[in-house]
């Protein structure tokens, strides 16, 4: 069903990030070592996402013995997500023609739970996630209206092959390093900004826009 689709497609997302981790945290600590040598990478995209989720990983390996500590770390790792996710972008993609017929509060509070549903459901999957498999880079491109595509490919016994696509455009250029943020990812050849689209447009014209805001919050209180 569609809805086992998504759910796979999400998962395989979340877990493909947890090795993306991985594997950055030598590569990451390497790169530190060879001074100013990232200035001339051929591959910006890919190292900024290399040392951005490795950040993540450092934040996951904390110990959570109660709920407190749990929101504590929360915070600190929607700190670092967030910025790497352009959620306005994917909100608005993710609801199509039925984004401008929201009033500006609605719009805002259905941004609001996307973020949290999406940060929730990709931390409850990443803390579970077996470090089973092993990910390659396989090319990085630029993007003719700018930002880059990073393509990897993961393996495990578990999910076989997948070919990800990380659709990025620019971000800031505040640092001296390049800075980019996911507008898209791309898991064997289906989107998953399509995928919540179809989920959410299907839940709009069975319960109506108040129903998926009903819907989103009753599942993130399931993953949290």
């Amino acid at each position: 069903s569609k809805n086992k689709l998504f759910s796979h497609l999400l998962h395989t997302l979340i877990f493909s990030l947890s090795l993306i981790s991985l594997s950055s945290l030598t590569s990451t600590i390497e790169a530190q070592a060879k001074s100013k040598a990232s200035e001339t990478s051929d591959t910006p995209a890919t190292d900024f996402l290399k040392s951005q989720v490795v950040q993540v990983l450092s934040l996951t390996a904390i110990p959570i013995p109660d709920a407190q500590t749990k929101s504590k770390v929360d915070a600190k790792l929607f700190a670092v997500i967030k910025p790497m996710m352009d959620f306005p972008a994917m909100s608005k993609a993710s609801l199509g023609k039925y984004w401008a017929q929201q009033s500006v509060a609605d719009q805002n509070k259905f941004m609001q739970l996307f973020e949290e549903l999406v940060f929730h459901s990709y931390m409850k999957k990443i803390r579970k996630a077996k470090q089973d498999a092993s990910i390659e880079y396989e090319d990085e491109s630029a993007r003719p209206q700018g930002g880059a595509e990073v393509k990897a490919i993961t393996s495990s016994k578990n999910m076989g092959e997948v070919e990800l696509r990380f659709i990025l455009r620019a971000g800031q250029k505040n640092k001296k390093e390049a800075s980019y943020v996911a507008e898209d990812v791309i898991i064997d050849e289906v989107s998953l900004v399509n995928n919540y689209k179809e989920e959410f447009i299907k839940i709009i014209n069975k319960s109506g826009f108040a129903g998926l805001l009903k819907k989103m919050e009753a599942q993130i209180k399931k993953v949290k």
